[in-house]
């Protein structure tokens, strides 16, 4: 019997905390931070969901590659945000989609781009359904007569390796499991492994500008894009396959990062590398995050590109099992498929060392190191992150993340500011205290990647309420203190307010033009990344006010 996904987390059916581990969460978040759920922590039944009734029935031609069974219509009415999961566990259904599409080819996704123009129905992309940030959620206004969700994941075949080139032509829908599947015979690896990898999608990946697990150098899809197809309802685009081009402004950077919103990735071509031989992992221990940032600022400028670099603070360790809170923890690995990593290592070590740091384990006495010590423990919880949710909303615990980049000259400003926000912001609308930590998921020799995880007990019948205050209080903080909105978990519904404060107005007027132009009916994942009209994205100057900018 094929596993199906679950509707209420992640992953699929079966999947999950074991009853010690929840306990040992469940007590830790009591005994050490005071958090407390007051939930009823009960996962509502798929049959005791009220969904409306569907507004659209599928013509004749793509019935067959459409469903309107109510387990698919579930499971494709939410991605994985927290707000997505409150809603799940208060049984809120009401914007559940009207027909679920599984295009097989090009040619059915154009039918069903023409269906929905026609009928003046949304429609949705959905890949692994892994966005934390509201991306594929169906909240589409009144202005549409139905939504449709279209499926991406049988179109998941690597087509072509060109070995000499070390590329692949991959569909949009293959998941990353199958896709490195496709590629293993080959010897070869896209090596790009966020937390979702299990179920994400390349095409998902691409349109999301997905981060993935390694810190340095390849850290985003962008960097192993070599062209893309996509489908929209103007027609098809595919951008020409090259190592590099200076030719204008790039095809592939208008739809990379694109959130469904423009069109829909078919297909592309990703640029592959050798899989791994050599490999090493160590851990060191420090007093300070900040004291700690310094000796990550030292690996990143140093040119080693590590493909593992991050900190991560006291409360994050011991909230998940993996320290006493006294120490933060910085974890750098090293891989690769042509020579051993050990002189990468023993410098990376020094500056550790030099920036006051001791080890956790001997790498060079333990292999295996990267299972050991508090990098092992903290490499466990991170495994079981995304199954915390689902034990954690139905009680009424808030447990959620953020995450930007900042330049160095003014992260500890910015990690200071945006952490005393959230504590204020936990306590001032929930009530209580609450547990916030930061680590770094990624670095550059220009700054980092702060992530941010906060967790607090709520009032169960205004969590949706309370998380929205909190949510804003520190989005703003971030935006006002000058990082990112989002450094990889892309922009989605729940960023768009601040994504259109990052912007340049007239980029932002630029880009609705585009997407007028792209899909003229407004029809797809409104809401998403633009406005559904030109004109509604003011300029960061007036014509008067440009003409007083002096260049520095």
């Amino acid at each position: 019997m094929k596993k199906r996904l679950k509707y209420w987390g992640w992953g699929y059916e079966g999947e999950g905390l074991s009853p010690r581990d929840r306990d040992a969460l469940l007590s830790t978040l009591s005994g050490e931070f005071g958090i407390r759920g007051a939930g009823n922590g009960r996962i509502p039944a798929i049959e005791e969901i009220i969904l409306p009734v569907a507004r659209l029935q599928p013509p004749a031609g793509i019935a067959s590659i459409c469903t309107q069974e109510p387990y698919e219509r579930v499971l494709h009415s939410f991605g994985q945000s927290q707000p997505d999961s409150i809603r799940v566990f208060q049984a809120d259904f009401a914007h559940a989609p009207d027909v679920v599409a599984y295009p097989r080819d090009e040619s059915d996704i154009a039918a069903i781009l023409e269906w929905a123009g026609d009928a003046g129905a949304a429609l949705i992309p959905f890949g692994g359904g892994s966005s934390v940030v509201g991306g594929v959620t169906p909240d589409i206004g009144d202005e549409y007569t139905a939504t449709i969700v279209l499926d991406m994941t049988r179109m998941n075949r690597v087509l072509e390796v060109d070995r000499v080139s070390r590329a692949a032509l991959i569909q949009g829908g293959a998941r990353g499991p199958e896709l490195e599947a496709g590629l293993k015979p080959h010897g070869m690896t896209l090596r790009h492994f966020p937390q979702s990898f299990r179920l994400a999608t390349l095409g998902g990946w691409i349109a999301t500008r997905s981060g993935g697990h390694f810190a340095t150098l390849y850290t985003h899809i962008d960097d192993l894009v070599e062209s893309v197809s996509m489908v929209t309802p103007a027609g098809r685009m595919e951008s020409r396959r090259l190592p590099g081009s200076g030719a204008g402004p790039s095809p592939d950077r208008l739809m990379i990062g694109s959130e469904g919103a423009l069109g829909i990735i078919t297909q592309a071509w990703v640029r592959l590398q050798g899989r791994v031989r050599f490999k090493a992992t160590a851990g060191f221990r420090f007093p300070d995050f900040i004291q700690a940032a310094g000796a990550v600022r030292a690996i990143s400028q140093a040119g080693l590109f590590p493909a593992n670099v991050r900190i991560v603070d006291g409360v994050e360790l011991q909230a998940n099992g993996a320290g006493d809170g006294s120490f933060t923890l910085l974890v750098v690995s090293f891989e690769s498929a042509d020579h051993p990593v050990g002189p990468w290592m023993d410098r990376a070590e020094e500056c550790a060392l030099d920036h006051g740091g001791s080890p956790d384990v001997d790498w060079r006495a333990n292999p295996d190191a990267h299972l050991r010590g508090a990098v092992g423990a903290w490499r466990d919880a991170f495994i079981k992150m995304p199954y915390n949710r689902e034990i954690l909303t139905p009680l009424g615990i808030i447990s959620d993340t953020f995450e930007s980049a900042i330049t160095w000259d003014r992260f500890e400003t910015f990690y200071h500011n945006v952490r005393e926000t959230t504590i204020r912001a936990i306590r001032e609308v929930t009530g209580n205290e609450g547990a916030v930590s930061c680590r770094f998921s990624h670095s550059y020799p220009d700054g980092p990647a702060p992530y941010f995880a906060f967790h607090c007990a709520t009032d169960p019948n205004s969590m949706l309420k309370q998380w929205w205050e909190v949510k804003r209080a520190v989005s703003d903080a971030v935006i006002d203190h000058g990082g990112t909105i989002t450094h990889h978990h892309a922009v989605g519904r729940d960023h768009q307010p601040w994504y259109s404060k990052q912007r340049p107005g007239l980029f932002g007027d630029v880009l609705a033009r585009a997407k007028q132009h792209l899909d003229p009916k407004g029809i797809l994942n409104p809401g998403v990344l633009v406005h559904d009209e030109p004109g509604q994205n003011q300029p960061d100057t007036t014509p008067e006010q440009a003409s007083r900018v002096t260049v520095k």
